[in-house]
């Protein structure tokens, strides 16, 4: 059957009369600010004074007129368009807060609606659908769009804040149909709100570290079919609040449904560049059922391979159980049989390093002094370290929590890989050999990976190219907020080596990306220079990267593709005409200029039964764009490049399940996580390793 693909969006129509507004310099009662960038010709020449002016806003009580206002008829053009949008944002809020919903902005501004689950789940909180709305104007179809996301559950405390002894602990805070910040009370550009607020009628968002003071436990992860949730939500939702005449007086939606996504605006990658060979030029698209039949593509240089365990006094069983595992597989019935067997490399025990402590929480000091008495013969053997871990990444206690980040730190200095297991998951799982098998499959995969090994590498590799990821990841409880890292690859998905910086030194990363690329063509003249990057790439960082390109003499194009590490969750699109919703891999949509939805995931056909234990992953935004005027006129390069991000998206070595996101922005985002944590900078013999994995 083929495919029917649908968007999340309802479309209206434009306004039949163009609306009149009034607009003021000064701010009214009512009034409501229209930023400088929004200020087309027509407001200029109707407040001529604003042309030498450093003011950033003027003010209109949009359709209402008010004295002293200058009243402007709105073209659905450009700037005007951009007013328009916000007017119906506005009219929208209002409805919503009219009926007593809560109603806040998304983290990209968006309208999100909460409405409260009529059935209570706890007796400590309370459960809120949330729901986005956004507007846009003829990105996919002639008409203005409303895209109708579901973005999950907010769960708000019954427990007020006045009664909340560790306040240290809240964040996000509901009051009367209002979201803050409690953190930040003392915004001054929120006070008037700020001085309403009863701290008896204030009730905090349940965050993990809270969870755990109040007993609650932590939800085990989702499962289910994300598609058929989210699109169940959104239509639910939408037939309730939106399809119905009192919001149509708002926005004048035609037809009952999703729209249909245009045939012109869908295109289909091949399965076969997805295509990953193995050892002896084996080929498949599955590592799960291939990499322990056809063997990794290289083994890592030193075949001289010993690893040790660093555990807790009390972890002895289950590590007696683990090393059985390792050596001999996990028995009858199951696919595991070795880490020799699997991963194909001869690793031995090494007794006299194995490092036992005795203090939970601060075991780097007995660590430390082990490892001072122990001999390695670094020339010539690799070792690798399996860390026992008595925390889990959700523990509360921070310093309990960077421990294993510190132990990965000690050893890295040591020139010694790590595999940290978490020992909680581990007692549970270990005596049942079927299931656990599988993390022993990523745990193999991982320290091969570790070692220098290459499990995989892409089949299909006709281009010479120099593909750049830079990523990022955001520290909540830090004053810096995010570091970025890059990433170097060869085309055929080969690692070459990275860098990390501060998100804040441009310089440094330009100065990086410009050393790979001179490094890269000093070997091979590249096609174009590919780049990966977390957000959108401005001017400011774009300009060196095009002047040592040059200096190099280096006159082939560059590509710079926006990648959203985040799944997309504002427009998605599903399959009608499938049961499980989630459309084909492979497939891509264009949602606007240069823009579009790319689906990784293991749907490749509809001949076999698709393996549920896949999940269910939603699509990636991508913008692409290009510094250079000509870079666009071969009509296949904008497939190329797709095809480039959705082969970097089955490299990833940590877990044999398909991801979603590249290499290019997920090992980047996975280094920019840890290496902020370190004491010391991460050694230079370390940037060509994968020891974050």
């Amino acid at each position: 059957m083929s495919e029917k693909l649908h968007f999340n969006i309802l479309s209206f129509n434009w306004p039949e009369v163009k609306p009149t507004f009034y607009f003021t310099v000064e701010q009214t009662e009512n009034s409501h600010p229209i930023h400088k960038s929004k200020w087309s010709a027509k407001i200029l020449e109707a407040f001529p004074e604003l042309k030498s002016t450093d003011k950033e806003f003027i003010y209109t009580t949009y359709t209402q007129q008010v004295e002293g206002a200058i009243g402007l008829e709105i073209k659905m053009f450009k700037k005007e368009l951009q007013i328009y949008k916000q007017y119906l944002k506005f009219k929208i809020r209002n409805h919503f807060k009219e009926k007593g919903f809560i109603v806040v902005k998304n983290f990209i501004g968006d309208i999100q609606i909460w409405l409260k689950e009529k059935k209570e789940i706890h007796p400590l909180y309370n459960r809120y659908y949330k729901f986005s709305l956004k507007i846009q104007f003829a990105q996919v179809s002639e008409h203005p769009e409303l895209i109708v996301s579901f973005d999950g559950m907010a769960k708000v405390m019954n427990i007020p804040l006045s009664e909340i002894e560790d306040t240290t602990l809240v964040k996000r805070t509901v009051f009367n149909n209002s979201v803050f910040n409690y953190q930040k009370l003392n915004d001054p550009d929120k006070q008037d709100f700020y001085n309403t607020i009863e701290f008896d009628k204030a009730f905090p968002l349940l965050r993990r570290d809270l969870a755990k003071v109040y007993n609650i436990p932590e939800p085990a992860p989702e499962r289910s079919n994300r598609y058929i949730k989210y699109l169940k939500n959104s239509t639910t939702f939408a037939n309730a609040y939106l399809l119905i005449e009192e919001f149509k007086a708002i926005i004048p939606i035609y037809g009952k449904n999703f729209i249909e996504v245009p045939k012109k605006l869908i295109n289909h990658i091949d399965p076969q560049k997805g295509l990953l060979e193995y050892a002896n030029k084996n080929k498949g698209l599955f590592p799960k059922k291939e990499l322990g039949k056809f063997k990794p593509y290289r083994r890592p240089e030193n075949p001289n391979i010993k690893f040790f365990f660093i555990y807790h006094e009390s972890h002895q069983p289950q590590i007696k159980t683990l090393y059985k595992y390792l050596t001999k597989g996990t028995g009858e019935g199951t696919f595991y049989q070795s880490l020799e067997s699997y991963i194909n490399i001869k690793a031995k025990l090494s007794n006299e390093h194995f490092i036992k402590y005795t203090d939970v929480h601060n075991p780097i000091p007995e660590i430390i002094a082990q490892l001072e008495q122990k001999d390695f013969d670094k020339d010539s053997i690799r070792y690798a370290a399996f860390y026992i871990s008595p925390f889990d990444k959700f523990t509360p206690n921070k310093e309990d929590k960077l421990v294993y980040v510190k132990v990965k730190e000690l050893l890295l200095k040591e020139g010694i890989i790590s595999q940290v297991i978490d020992y909680n998951k581990m007692q549970i799982d270990i005596n049942k050999p079927k299931s656990y098998q599988y993390t022993l499959h990523n745990i193999s995969l991982a320290i091969h990976a570790k070692l220098g090994g290459v499990p995989w590498k892409l089949a299909v590799t006709e281009k010479k190219e120099l593909v750049i990821g830079v990523g990022a990841f955001t520290f909540q409880d830090a004053n810096r907020r995010y570091i970025a890292s890059a990433f170097s690859f060869q085309n055929n998905g080969l690692f070459n080596g990275f860098d990390y910086f501060s998100e804040s030194n441009s310089k440094a990363l330009a100065g990086s990306i410009c050393n790979k690329i001179r490094t890269f063509s000093s070997q091979i003249e590249p096609e174009k220079v590919v780049i990966h990057f977390y957000k959108d790439m401005s001017e400011k960082e774009i300009a060196p990267i095009k002047k040592g390109m040059k200096l190099l003499g280096l006159n082939v194009p560059l590509y710079i593709l926006n990648i959203n590490k985040t799944e997309a969750q504002d427009i998605i699109a599903y399959d009608s005409n499938w049961s499980n919703l989630m459309p084909k891999s492979g497939t891509y949509i264009r949602i606007g200029f240069n823009k579009f939805l790319l689906f990784n995931n293991a749907r490749y056909n509809n001949d076999y039964k698709y393996p549920a234990s896949e999940g269910y992953p939603f699509p990636i935004k991508i913008g692409i764009s290009s510094p250079d005027e000509d870079a666009f006129e071969d009509a296949n390069i904008i497939t190329e490049l797709l095809t480039q991000v959705y082969q970097f998206s089955r490299l990833y070595w940590k877990s044999l399940r398909q991801q979603n996101v590249p290499v290019t922005i997920k090992y980047p985002e996975m280094v920019a996580q840890l290496a902020p944590l370190f004491q010391g900078t991460i050694h230079k013999d370390s940037k060509d390793k994968l020891w974050f994995l």
